[in-house]
């Protein structure tokens, strides 16, 4: 069997007149390097913010602190008015949100008034109920006056 194998170079390695000397390599090397370095690798630009590990987008938080836009909010008279209509009916929570077809958790929001008021479902509970409810404002963008 083939005992003594120094002068040979294994099949899996280049011939002698494939392999690349290690002064070409180094050089290509440098090419290469030259190339990323100038940031056009195969005439692909670099974006603006591109690579990186950010997420693009608006600073969410800097748009609620500079618009004054509020939500409308459900007001004291009318969580009031609601609940005594609701309970004067003898209704709980749950049967009216069944009579007008919404969430449990719906009609709750709104006698906490952590609702945002939704016409339709005020017109459906004013009509279950059999009565009128206070209106609710309409919130305005505040305008600062020059």
């Amino acid at each position: 069997g083939g005992g003594n194998q120094r002068g040979r170079i294994p099949k899996h390695l280049p011939s002698k007149s494939k392999r690349m000397s290690w002064r070409a390599s180094a050089s290509k090397a440098s090419q290469a390097r030259e190339i990323v370095n100038k940031g056009n690798v195969n005439g692909i630009e670099k974006k603006w913010g591109g690579g990186g590990n950010q997420r693009g987008g608006v600073n969410a938080k800097r748009i609620e602190e500079d618009e004054d836009f509020k939500h409308r909010k459900i007001t004291v008279e009318f969580k009031k008015a609601l609940m005594k209509a609701r309970q004067a009916k003898g209704l709980t929570q749950k049967q009216l949100a069944n009579m007008i077809q919404v969430q449990q958790s719906v009609i709750q929001q709104y006698e906490n008034g952590k609702a945002i008021p939704n016409g339709q479902v005020i017109s459906k509970l004013a009509r279950a109920l059999g009565t009128r409810f206070p209106k609710i404002p309409k919130k305005k963008k505040v305008k600062s006056e020059d």
